[in-house]
């Protein structure tokens, strides 16, 4: 039975699919959530700042990674994509790292390489710049980091700060595209609705709806895209890549080269699971992949904290609630508690239920959740999810 090493940003959803699959894992993030303890054999915290790991890594890898098959990234490397080096030593034990290269990930992320690109491929995307200054109605991001709560609306010819970019706003329908590939093609997993907004700021990570509709022309011109992008990036496995869609059209944002968050609402869609399905398309098996079509709609939010808070010892989450972090956990204001999943046969009846789970989990958290001293001692306190 293979073994693995996931080491993510969010690890939880990776281990529960490589479960589903029959295999076994360890497993390195920043938050080592109740549920995601019982996933795998042992579960190791790592330091997790802004977005990304620390220093400690290469450590914590080379303690766990000698028993494993592999080892699998998830989040938390694209402001820091050297670190996937450090994934890389455990290669003198025969270990592989599954997934897309440590240049791929920098390629993806790095504003001026993305746009030369996607350029060259013939993808529509938002314009973006990291030098200079910012034209009026463009957005300001933080280069490589991820979950969206860094966006924030550009001041008219503000200078761009280094470590930031400025990308043009683009009004439509926000969505996204889960997609499997094998360096040379794609193929589209689902295609999901998104709802930014929340606590954390207006462009946050919040809410996603499996299954947007789209016509045979538009998914057309979708699948072309992701072909598209998997030459120009050499891409491989699971991947993501922010849209939004104008009429029938998309213009494409940015490609996150690594399973995301909208795994979790495609699980079932994929015989095997989608942790199968990564590793099978990482060794350039793409045609082993059966898809599974469903009349299901699935969704899933991040339900925030509305204050500081300390998780108390006797909350009894609700049903339909993952990500679910342990008593005594520190969460800051504006960060994720937990996620919150609904399934339905259409997109009002899923984001009614989500709406209800979220309520449920503040109402049940508030009687044992306590304020929480700001100056968070010992640095307790750590963004909690990415998408």
């Amino acid at each position: 039975m293979p073994h693995w090493l996931i080491v993510s940003g969010s690890a939880r959803a990776l281990a529960h699919s490589c479960a589903a699959a029959g295999w076994t894992c360890d497993v390195i993030d920043p938050f080592a959530d109740t549920d995601t303890r019982a996933l795998a054999r042992r579960t190791v915290r790592a330091d997790f700042r802004d977005g990304a790991f620390g220093d400690d890594l290469p450590a914590l890898i080379a303690g766990l990674a000698g028993d494993c098959d592999g080892i699998v990234a998830g989040s938390g490397f694209e402001r820091r994509p050297d670190l996937l080096s450090a994934l890389d030593l455990a290669r003198h034990a025969s270990v592989p790292r599954i997934g897309n290269t440590a240049a791929t990930v920098q390629r993806c992320k790095a504003p001026d390489t993305l746009a030369a690109g996607l350029q060259q491929a013939g993808v529509r995307f938002a314009a973006m710049r990291s030098e200079g200054r910012a034209p009026d109605g463009w957005l300001m991001k933080q280069t490589g980091a991820c979950g969206g709560a860094h966006v924030r609306p550009a001041w008219a010819g503000e200078a761009i700060p280094p470590g930031w970019h400025a990308q043009e706003y683009v009004a439509g329908v926000p969505a996204s595209v889960l997609f499997l590939a094998d360096g040379r093609r794609g193929r589209i997993v689902g295609v999901s609705r998104q709802f930014p907004g929340a606590i954390a700021g207006p462009y946050a990570w919040s809410e996603a709806v499996s299954d947007l509709p789209l016509d045979d022309a538009q998914l057309a011109a979708l699948e072309r895209d992701v072909d598209a992008i998997v030459q120009a990036f050499g891409l491989h496995g699971l991947n993501g890549a922010d849209l939004v869609l104008q009429g029938g059209r998309h213009v494409l944002l940015e490609i996150n080269p690594r399973p995301t968050a909208t795994l979790a609402l495609y699980e079932n869609r994929v015989e095997g699971g989608l942790f199968a399905a990564h590793v099978a398309a990482c060794a350039g098996r793409l045609n082993d992949v059966v898809l599974s079509p469903s009349g299901t709609l699935r969704g899933l939010r991040v339900v925030y904290a509305p204050h500081d808070l300390v998780i108390g010892d006797g909350v009894r989450w609700p049903g339909g609630c993952t990500d679910l972090p342990a008593a005594g956990s520190l969460v800051a204001k504006a960060t994720p508690v937990c996620t919150a999943h609904a399934a339905g046969h259409d997109e009002e009846s899923v984001r009614m239920q989500l709406q209800q789970r979220h309520e449920e989990v503040l109402h049940r958290i508030a009687p044992s959740a306590g304020a929480v001293a700001t100056d968070h001692k010992n640095d307790l306190v750590f963004p909690r999810r990415s998408a």
